[in-house]
Formats: C-alpha cells, sequence, structure tokens
C-alpha cells in the first residue's frame, strides 16, 4: 500500500518525513528516527552520530580550552551565521554532552534500533582544533554499525572535513536522501 503523502502550508500534516542532520543535528535524526520508524522514510546522517567513547576528562578539558580561545571570534562571526548563538562555554558544554552521548553504550542501541533506510556521509579531512587520526577512528566506529543493521549504510565518504562538508560535498548529501527517498518509493510501490 502507498504511504499518504501530504503537506500543508507551514509544515503541518505531513505524514513521514526523511530526515537529515549535521552534526548535532544527525544524532537527533538518529534518535528520532529510530523512535519513529513508522513517520520516518529514513534520515540522512552527515558527519555526525558515530559511536565511539572519545570522551574522557582530558578531551573535556582540551574541548573547554579550544572553545575558550574561539570564544573571542565567535562574537564576530555570529551575524555571518558561522556559528551559534551560544557563549563559548555553552558551546563547550555542548560538545562535550555529545561526547558523552556518542559512547558505544549510549548510540549503539539507537542505531542499532533504526528500522527506516539510513545513510551516512563522512568526511575524510580533519577539522580545526582535532587531529585527524582521532576523527579517522571515531568515523571507522561506523563499520560496526553497518554491520549489525542493515538498514544503515555509507553512502559517501568526501574529502571534506567536519566543517566544510555542507559547503563543500552538499551534493553528496543530495544524493544520500535521493538514495533513501527511491528506496522508500521502491517500498511503496510493492
Amino acid at each position: 500500500m502507498r504511504a499518504r503523502r501530504r503537506c500543508r502550508s507551514g509544515g503541518q500534516g505531513v505524514d513521514r518525513v526523511l530526515v537529515v542532520g549535521w552534526s548535532y543535528g544527525a544524532f537527533v535524526a538518529a534518535h528520532w528516527a529510530s523512535r519513529n520508524p513508522d513517520r520516518a522514510v529514513g534520515a540522512v546522517l552527515v558527519e555526525g552520530a558515530q559511536p565511539y567513547d572519545w570522551m574522557d576528562e582530558a578531551m573535556e578539558a582540551r574541548i573547554r580550552k579550544l572553545f575558550k580561545r574561539l570564544g573571542w571570534f565567535t562574537p564576530l562571526l555570529r551575524p555571518t551565521g558561522l556559528t551559534p548563538r551560544l557563549s563559548a562555554a555553552q558551546q563547550a558544554d555542548c560538545n562535550i554532552e555529545l561526547g558523552w552521548l556518542a559512547r558505544e553504550s549510549e548510540l549503539g542501541p539507537v542505531l542499532d534500533n533504526i528500522a527506516v533506510p539510513a545513510r551516512y556521509v563522512v568526511a575524510s579531512g580533519s577539522s580545526f582544533g582535532s587531529k585527524g587520526d582521532e576523527q579517522e577512528r571515531i568515523r571507522a566506529g561506523l563499520d560496526a554499525v553497518t554491520v549489525r543493521n542493515p538498514n544503515i549504510q555509507i553512502s559517501a565518504k568526501v574529502a571534506s572535513n567536519h566543517d566544510h562538508i555542507l559547503r563543500k560535498d552538499f551534493r553528496a548529501v543530495a544524493d544520500a536522501a535521493r538514495e533513501v527517498a527511491a528506496l522508500d518509493q521502491e517500498v511503496s510501490s510493492i
């Protein structure tokens, strides 16, 4: 049976959606798709929601130090939309919380529970303030996820880094969204 799809002004009345999230948004998208399989067409997780136990007290200190340094520049960048409307301490807190949520024991069960098509778009470069080998170890954790849950696959690994993936590799994100949407259309036509 074909799923009903309707949309009214303002986004109300949408029966099923394809959620796309980058970084912190990928965690939100993964949690939403996991909890709402009947309302999700699928999910595209862009450079985020990668289970890995990378957070410890030393990393917390490193994150706080980084955002304290960036705190001088973020108010200047805020009008451009390049930084959120959070203080440096709030940004550090968000990143630290995300690090604890990314642990395999926290995120693994969420990803294992995704019952709709989900595609990852991951970067390969290192970001400002981090080491490339660290990020590659985090990204390598996705291999176990794709083995445990056949609904989840890596759609693309692109050359840009975490910070520039949406600007430089938006086509890969769009292709992943099209891939998930096409899978839904195949299922709906059966």
